[in-house]
């Protein structure tokens, strides 16, 4: 059987023996045959035969391409349209034929190598240049069979074995260089005869490297969550808040802003709500130090900002990153050439929308029903028949300066700016104006020591107006809806008209009689020392600090406002300075072993930050004021003002620790931990510690990947971990204040302050996957997270006898599930057209596993002016859950609003047991889409931005449908119920003033999904050579809108919104009173000019 077996195998190698030598026969002969054909092609092709009359010379040489090898490069403008020829030859040479169509033309013509053809002016003599080039990889490696092609024409050769190239074309020639799985680049010949070109992988993204905490590391290396927005990605943008950046760009990321008004504050969530009675805001770390606030910070000086998402990549903060973190990195100085760069962008901004009213005659209609009598009468018609939303909204403006200087030596780096940033609102006089210098040098001080030091100083000025409040309370945007067009804007007698039915001032009147100033100086500072110590080994010394003087001035009419009618006037000058100073001391060792690589990370840091806050208020109820002059001249007169004054101080000292290991590239594994001392909480409850652990598996770096040819990269992540979180926790919340009565002497509790007081933990798992296919034409990311928080911080309702309404434990918890997705394509990849494309989608469930012992229920929030809370907490269910009536129809006999009662009957008078949960603020997922789109000197961008899923209670509406007074209502109204019979969906007149046909209820609340055209922007880069005559490197123009079309059901002005988000209110108000739109200053849509220089 062996002998057989051996016979059998001999057998067979012979017949691939024989069949080896047939394909090496065969190929030679082909081979040969091919060299044959392609020669006598070449010489068949070098004579045409043409027949052509007053043919465009243009055209002529497309006929003599497709006829022959040559190719032609030439200037279109050389040839126009006018100018032809008569061409009658028969196998004639190319060459022969040049002469004949160039004859009497000021043209001339020059063969370049075998096959290009240069046409040029007869004055303009043409050189060519015989260039030997090399391509290579960004790590030097030759590249085989590179394509070289001379711009505009098929001419061109590919690079050997060694990545070497020969070519002849025109010194001006522009090489296009291309190459599958690598970024195509041009070059400019210029004369040079010797090139080297580097080629970018398409995957180079891998080797991007991300900021993270406390260090950086390459993108591939990442076994953490984390989300990086470029300056890039937000350039060319009218952002003001640095929170503007993140809106649809982050994937686990959802941005709402608050109000429209110039300078207002945004809602920032990362991966959901995590608190009730705490901090729900991000950490942010702007270059290196740590802070709440970024509304100072400059976005023209960002380089990159980088989302911390889950506990392996935040649990190195400790406890202040159980919400998120995001790195901020500001622009830096490089070696070599120095650039001056200008950018400036003007633009003019108005409402995404207005909202109809009733006109004077409707108006009549409606205010003699409600009264029951002729109260507004023809002649107050014909008198005055004014739109007050188009008095009170303007076209307002918003523009933008940024100067900067950046370059250095090698030694040495530099970087440094000016900014003007200025908005007028679209209200007046809303205003915010900002005005910003950075300084950021980098200095190798000796060959062991390199200094740092980052700098930014900046003043703001915020003129605010007053909306999310009630006519009433002065708030201009539902004055401007409710005032009635027959209230004329000034009396006879020169003074403001009123409206004589309620006495309520019109729109102009809440604008003059009230102002609220704010002034910010503050000053980031830091000095930071990098020492090697031994090969590896850094020791890293940081301090730095953050100095804020605030000054906020109210003031409020007695007189020409109802408010200030009812409170005698107010005024108030509150002045506030914060420091806030941070040491930091790290060692950082980095080792490569063989096929390892292993970091690690320890250090100590300490913060501290000291605020006084000094305020003088007081109402001019004393008849002697009456008398002066109504402005904040008598804040000087501080004796007959009460003040007060208040100190506070926190501070944080933390001990941190990372290890990083990576073998091969293809196991990755992280751990991190920080121990933070708080001097937030009792001394029992001052320390916790924070650990996380996280590893990555590059999968496509394994052998069995290896001829997977679309997956050019393939990465699974897992990581667990835990933050702790202390904002928005007072600095003696653990401490029972007293207040002492100054005449008695009587000693009151002031607080109660229960000592068992501590941080909220938060503990979260993820797994994620990134993957790069088609050598980086598509990339992908994916996270699935668990988010549970314990301890979390609430206000505990108490029985009346225990003298307090409240009191703060750490008694909840919480629970947060989520996925996000980001997915990158690069449709096109031309050298004259190229198209990107990126989305992002991130779900998130928020969910409140307990409140307290004892406690599912809790209706305490969203108040809506004169109805109750619309918003209530409730175990098992999210933050942000409305609460109220089933509004069910209109009684077609009496007009009334109808109502279901818990066992589903019909009334228009429920009772409180009948409210149910209507539906949450919180969308079920957020997204934003993007698409990049050059051609040639061109540059489109798109962006879109949405959300979906949640809901809003429109109070504004209530109001505006309530029809319980006098005043204006919305023009939907006209369709309301008027007599027995009538079938309508808009009850009638409440003639007694009962509010039951406007209750909190279902009829107010609204879809609040939206799609939005965020940012529309087309760009023009001038042709550099035509710059650099006239000393520019470079130069952009562009236009842009922002928030040009949103597509929602939403009625209200826009459906981002969130009144109770500003800093004004409770930590419990901002973080469970969302989707309520009182009145809210609206969102603008906004169209710019820009451009950006960068001078040689």
């Amino acid at each position: 059987m062996k002998k057989i077996k051996r016979v059998n195998e001999l057998f067979h190698l012979q017949k691939v023996k024989k069949f080896l030598l047939f394909m090496k026969i065969s190929t030679l002969l082909i081979f040969v045959g091919c060299m044959q054909v392609s020669a006598k092609a070449f010489s068949q092709n070098n004579t045409v035969t043409l027949n052509m009359d007053h043919v465009e010379i243009a055209k002529a040489l497309k006929v003599i391409e497709k006829k022959s090898d040559y190719r032609f490069l030439y200037n279109d403008a050389l040839l126009s349209p006018g100018m032809t020829v008569n061409i009658h030859a028969e196998d004639a040479s190319v060459p022969d034929i040049m002469n004949h169509i160039l004859t009497g033309t000021p043209l001339t013509y020059q063969i370049i190598g075998k096959r290009l053809i240069v046409i040029a002016a007869k004055d303009k003599q043409i050189t060519s240049v015989q260039i030997n080039g090399s391509v290579v990889d960004s790590s030097g490696s030759p590249l085989v069979g590179v394509t070289i092609q001379v711009k505009g024409t098929t001419v061109g050769t590919v690079t050997d074995a060694n990545g070497k190239f020969s070519i002849e074309v025109p010194d001006n020639a522009v090489l296009v260089i291309s190459y599958i799985g690598y970024q195509t680049k041009e070059v400019s010949v210029d004369g040079q005869e010797v090139l080297k070109i580097v080629l970018s992988s398409l995957n180079a993204s891998l080797n991007e490297v991300v900021v993270i905490g406390y260090g950086s590391q390459q993108k591939k290396d990442l076994t953490g969550a984390i989300s990086v927005v470029t300056a890039k990605e937000i350039a060319n943008r009218p952002i003001v808040n640095l929170g503007e950046a993140l809106q649809g760009q982050a994937a686990g990321v959802a941005v709402t802003s608050n109000s429209g008004k110039p300078g207002a504050g945004l809602t920032i969530r990362v991966r959901g709500s995590s608190s009730i009675s705490a901090g729900n805001a991000p950490l942010y770390v702007v270059d290196g130090i740590p802070m709440t606030d970024v509304s100072t910070i400059n976005p023209d000086d960002i380089q990159s900002i980088s989302v911390l998402k889950d506990a392996a990549s935040t649990a190195i903060y400790g406890t202040r990153a159980a919400n998120g973190v995001v790195v901020i990195t500001t622009k830096k100085g490089k070696a070599g050439q120095s650039h001056i760069n200008f950018s400036a962008y003007y633009g003019s901004t108005s409402p995404t929308k207005m909202l109809p009213v009733l006109n004077a005659k409707q108006y009549q209609d409606y205010a003699n029903e409600q009264k029951g009598s002729v109260v507004v009468t023809d002649s107050m018609v014909q008198a005055n028949n004014i739109n007050w939303p188009d008095q009170v909204f303007r076209t307002g403006n918003q523009q933008n300066y940024q100067l900067s200087f950046s370059g250095g030596s090698e030694k040495t780096q530099h970087y440094i700016s000016f900014n003007y940033m200025d908005q007028v609102g679209m209200i007046k006089p809303a205003s915010y104006n900002r005005l910003s210098g950075r300084l950021n040098l980098t200095t190798e001080a000796t060959r062991w020591l390199t200094l740092s030091t980052n700098t930014t100083l900046t003043q703001s000025h915020d003129n605010d107006v007053t909306d999310n409040a009630s006519v009433a309370r002065g708030g201009v945007v539902l004055s401007a809806l409710e005032t009635p067009p027959t209230v004329p804007q000034f009396n006879p007698d020169g003074t403001i008209g009123m409206n004589p039915l309620t006495g309520w001032e019109n729109p102009l009147q809440a604008i003059i009689g009230r102002y609220n100033k704010n002034l910010t100086n503050r000053l980031i500072s830091d000095l930071n020392a990098d020492v090697k110590l031994w090969k590896g080994l850094h020791f890293n010394s940081r301090f730095g600090i953050d100095y804020g003087d605030y000054t906020d001035t109210y003031f409020l009419d007695p007189f020409l406002t109802n408010y200030g009618r009812q409170t005698g006037g107010q005024q108030s000058r509150t002045v506030t300075n914060n420091l806030t100073w941070l040491s930091e001391q790290t060692l950082n060792y980095s080792a490569d072993w063989g096929k390892s690589h292993f970091t690690a990370l320890a250090g100590w840091t300490a913060q501290n930050s000291h605020t006084i806050a000094t305020t003088i208020s007081g109402s001019f109820l004393n008849p002697i004021y009456r008398h002066l002059p109504w402005d904040e001249s008598y804040l000087r007169d501080s004796i007959k003002a009460p003040g007060t004054s208040s100190i506070d101080e926190w501070a944080l000292i933390s001990y941190i620790g990372r290890i990083t290991y990576n073998y091969e590239d293809k196991y990755l594994f992280q751990a991190n931990i920080r121990n933070d001392q708080s001097s937030k909480f009792a001394l029992g409850n001052r320390s916790a510690t924070f650990p996380s652990f996280s590893a990555g598996w590059r999968i496509s770096q394994e052998r069995f990947m290896q001829n997977i040819a679309p997956i050019s990269d393939l990465k699974i992540r897992i990581s667990w971990g835990q933050n702790g979180n202390q904002e928005g926790i007072g600095s003696y919340s653990y401490l029972p204040l007293s207040n002492v009565d100054p005449i008695t002497g009587a000693v009151t509790a002031a607080t109660i302050a229960p000592k068992s007081l501590t941080w909220e933990t938060s503990t979260q798992s993820d797994v994620g996957v990134d993957a790069v296919l088609l050598n980086g034409r598509l990339s992908f990311s994916g996270d699935y997270y668990v988010k549970k928080t314990k301890n979390v911080l609430i206000n505990i309702p108490l029985p009346s006898q225990a003298g307090f309404s409240t009191a703060p434990v750490n008694a909840a918890s919480m629970q947060n599930i989520g996925e996000e997705f980001l997915i990158s394509s690069k449709n096109i990849t031309n050298p004259d057209l190229q198209w990107n494309t990126s989305l992002n989608i991130s779900f998130n469930q928020n969910k409140l596993l307990s409140i307290g012992e004892g406690i599912k229920f809790m209706n305490a929030y969203g108040g809506v002016y004169a109805r109750g809370n619309s918003i209530a907490l409730v175990q098992g269910y999210g933050l942000g859950e409305f609460y109220g009536y089933v509004a069910d129809g209109v009684d077609p006999q009496t007009g009334h609003q109808l109502y279901l009662t818990k066992d589903k009957t019909k009334t228009d008078n429920p009772s409180p047991s009948d409210r149910v949960l209507m539906g949450n603020a919180q969308p079920k997922f957020v997204y934003g889409l993007s698409n990049d789109l050059t051609y040639k000197h061109f540059n489109l961008t798109v962006f879109l931005q949405g959300s979906q899923g949640n809901k809003i209670f429109n109070a504004g509406l209530l109001e505006a449908e309530a029809m319980v007074n006098s005043a204006n209502q919305s023009e939907s109204v006209v369709n309301r119920w008027r007599k027995p019979g009538d079938i309508t969906n808009m009850p009638g007149v409440s003639t007694n003033g009962s509010t039951n046909n406007s209750l909190i209820s279902t009829r107010f609340l609204e879809n609040g999904s939206y799609l939005r055209f965020k940012t529309i922007t087309l760009s023009y880069t001038i042709d550099p050579k035509v710059l650099s005559k006239i000393g520019f490197r470079s130069a952009m123009v562009y236009i842009s809108g922002d928030n040009l079309i949103t597509i929602t059901k939403y009625q209200g002005f826009d459906p981002e919104v969130n009144s109770y988000g500003n800093p004004g209110n409770s930590n419990d108000d901002r973080n469970i009173s969302l989707g309520l739109d009182n009145g809210a200053y609206p969102q603008a849509k906004m169209f710019i000019f820009g451009l950006n220089l960068d001078l040689k």
